[in-house]
């Protein structure tokens, strides 16, 4: 396996915080908890649209940011036999999970801080996977768009970006919904207060000539190509 680290720089509390909340106790539970329960039964968007969009989206060299367990990349029918995949986390637990499940594919590894400069070669990936990443990214849009634009980097020209995002406002919620989002606002795991569907097209179309959102109860599934 070729594993790649960059040393992130001071981190803050936020972005440390999201980091050690996947231990490998949580991460053992995470595909029935969380892609299982969470997101069908309190997101309203179940796990299957998610992996439609890694099936027409995924291409033969492939970055994963934010990989959690693997659970979508091991499902996930590549266009090739033997795609390049790379993996890209904060934490390590969820690097040695996924990287492990994916093991047939000989994933490359890179430890490194989403919110600074990507330790990746610009214009070599086909695509780029942002799955269930950004709604624990502090700050708004216009500091999530700094991933948008080093997304837009390591593509290749025709190249895409896609995955999924928990939204905060701009879309419709029951009670079990604000509930569960208050409460993983006040535990500090999820950093997506004032995300909105508008806000995140409108970032998107600054980096992407061709972007488009779709939302599914509250998430956003999204598609942008350089």
């Amino acid at each position: 396996m070729r594993t790649g680290t960059s040393e992130p720089g001071a981190l803050d509390a936020r972005t440390r915080h999201a980091q050690e909340a996947y231990t490998r106790r949580r991460l053992a539970v995470y595909d029935a908890v969380v892609l299982g329960l969470f997101c069908s039964a309190v997101w309203r968007c179940p796990r299957r649209r998610m992996l439609r969009l890694y099936e027409r989206a995924a291409g033969p060299r492939h970055l994963d940011v934010g990989p959690g367990t693997g659970y979508f990349l091991d499902r996930c029918r590549f266009p090739v036999e033997r795609p390049e995949i790379t993996l890209l986390d904060l934490s390590e637990e969820c690097l040695e999970m996924s990287a492990r499940r994916l093991a047939r594919y000989a994933p490359a590894t890179c430890r490194a801080n989403l919110l600074e400069p990507l330790p990746l070669p610009s214009g070599h990936f086909d695509s780029v996977g942002l799955n269930l990443v950004l709604h624990t990214v502090p700050g708004g849009w216009d500091v999530k768009g700094a991933v948008f634009a080093e997304a837009a980097r390591v593509l290749r020209p025709g190249g895409t970006l896609f995955g999924s995002t928990v939204l905060a406002t701009g879309v419709p919620m029951n009670t079990l919904t604000r509930r569960l989002l208050a409460e993983q606002h006040r535990r500090g795991n999820f950093q997506n207060q004032g995300d909105d569907p508008e806000g995140l097209r409108r970032r998107l179309r600054a980096v992407f000539p061709d972007a488009r959102v779709v939302v599914r109860g509250s998430v956003a599934l999204f598609r942008a190509t350089v």
